[in-house]
This record gives structure tokens, sequence and C-alpha cells, in this order.
């Protein structure tokens, strides 16, 4: 099974999509022999989820008012030969967080399940939360948003392509299908033509509403034709809520994420230390993402 990055996902072309990308000039379609489904498999295998991923994450939490909340976040993410991928993720501050893991498993045949640990209760319990458009822990992701795509639950069509800053986009519609749960009914995927790397995801309801924007920022090149962000975006449209998810290290290696490392026994394990202490000058420090099509200001675009 192929898979296409969400990391490769907040703030540039137009909030309303009744006036057709408003913020961006749209252009003749370039690659005409790409079709919507062509373009996203383009993208899958360029940037192709690595096999193991290790990450330490900063999430900031932000409310209409832009009052901070602050989490630090273990992530391991593994995908086998089979197609299966698991991730989890570990949360290590504040206190009243910590020790608390998400397991999530989706299978060859696209059925996935979740798994979530409190300390509180002492074992894994099934979670709802988090998955279909749910929120992850009071953020506005869903594991959806950080889980690699799932193409079998989408159809994708080609709109007509917009220039943002003399850059040129696709824009892939990718409509759920019916048979799927979803809190969304649709996602508006702009991918740059250059190195076909997604740099923004709008979240639509059944009228074409925006309900909530996903931009990605500070861009790295992993090697070859792969690009990765150190920081995702996501505002919620209707409370105007924000979260933010810093990439603080990131590390490719099968030994960092051993399969023994999803296991319930080392979960539980890992859990009993106590929150490490918050760095000053570190999560509280950043700063909002900003600038046209996913770039972050002055930053280096891909």
């Amino acid at each position: 099974m192929s898979a296409l990055p969400a990391a490769a996902l907040l703030l540039g072309f137009v909030v309303a999509p009744a006036q057709a990308h408003d913020a961006a000039v749209q252009s003749e379609n370039a690659m005409p022999q790409f079709t919507g489904e062509g373009v996203v498999h383009e993208t899958m295998r360029r940037h192709e989820l690595f096999p193991y991923v290790y990450e330490e994450q900063t999430l900031v939490l932000m409310d209409g008012s832009r009052q901070r909340d602050v989490r630090r976040i273990h992530s391991y993410s593994r995908l086998e030969d089979d197609g299966t991928i698991r991730a989890l993720l570990e949360f290590s501050y504040p206190e009243s967080v910590a020790g608390t893991s998400l397991l999530f498993v989706r299978n060859p045949d696209e059925t996935h399940s979740s798994h979530i640990f409190l300390p509180a209760l002492g074992v894994m319990t099934d979670y709802v939360g988090g998955m279909a458009g749910g929120q992850l822990l009071g953020s506005e992701f869903s594991m959806d948003d950080l889980m690699p795509e799932d193409t079998a639950a989408f159809v994708y069509r080609r709109e007509a392509d917009v220039v943002d800053d003399e850059v040129p986009y696709f824009v892939v519609l990718a409509s759920t299908r019916p048979e799927r749960q979803a809190a969304y009914d649709a996602r508006r995927l702009f991918i740059r033509q250059d190195n076909f790397f997604i740099t923004r995801i709008d979240y639509l309801d059944a009228a074409g509403r925006l309900l909530k924007r996903q931009t990605s920022h500070d861009f790295r090149r992993i090697g070859g034709e792969m690009w990765s962000a150190d920081m995702i975006s996501v505002e919620n449209m209707l409370n105007r809520h924000r979260s933010i998810l810093k990439i603080d290290r990131r590390i490719y290696s099968r030994d960092y994420v051993p399969l023994t490392i999803f296991s319930e026994a080392r979960i539980l394990a890992a859990a009993s230390p106590p929150a490490a202490e918050l760095e000053a000058g570190s999560a509280t420090d950043v700063d909002e993402p900003a600038g046209p099509a996913g770039y972050p200001a002055g930053g280096k675009r891909p």
C-alpha cells in the first residue's frame, strides 16, 4: 500500500470556496496529462512514508484569544512490508497529560484501531476521538490529519490550477466516499507543481463551507525528490482555535522504532517516569506561522 504523508499538508490562498480562490490567480492547467488521482499518486510516489520515523514534537494549543497551552510529545511511526501502519504518541508534558499514550494501527485492508492509555486508569482502552476528524486530546488535529493518506476513502478530481506568489499549484478536490465515516465531506489539496508537495489542505462541509485549514511550514529536503515539513498548523474556522505542531527532532532509523515499542507492556512501562520540565524559551516561544501559501515569513521555499 502506498502512503501519502499527512505531514506534507495553512494560511495562503482564500477562505471562501465560492469566490474561486480569490486570493490566488487562476491559471491554465499545466501538465494536462495528470488527473486529480494522478497528481495525488505522483505526490505519493515522491513523498512516500519513510518506514521508521521517530520525532520529538511540541504541540501548542491556542484559543480564540491566542492563550497558549503546550504539550510535549514523543512520536513513533512504522510502515511494515505488508502495508500495516503503526503510530504511537507519548505525552511527556505537562504533568496533567504526562504518561498518556495514543496508539493507532491501520491494516492493509484499510481497517484501523485506536487505543489510549491514561495513567489514572492504568489500562489501554479503545479511543473513539482523534480519528475521522475528531479532536486529538483537545487540539484541532485529528489522527487522520497526521496519518498517511487513505486513498481508498476518497474520490479525487482536479480543479483549475492556481498561481500564488509566482508559484503554480495543482488544486485537487478529494471527496469522501459515501460509505466512509468522516467529520467533513471533502478536502481541497494545494500541491506545488515543481515538487508535488502539499502545502495546504482545506476541509469542507457538504455545502462547500470551510471548516478548518491545515498548512505546512519550514520545509526540508529529506533526499532526492522527497520533502518534509518541520511545522504543521491547523485552524478551526468555526471557533478560531489554532494548533501548531513543531517537529523539534526527527530521526529516520529502525533502531529508534522497533516493533516492540508499540506493545502494551512497553507502553505501560514507559508511562511511569514523571513529566520532564519544560525548558525555558523552547515550546512557549514557538512562533505562529505566517506568509502566503503555507510559507513561513522569511523562510526557505522547497
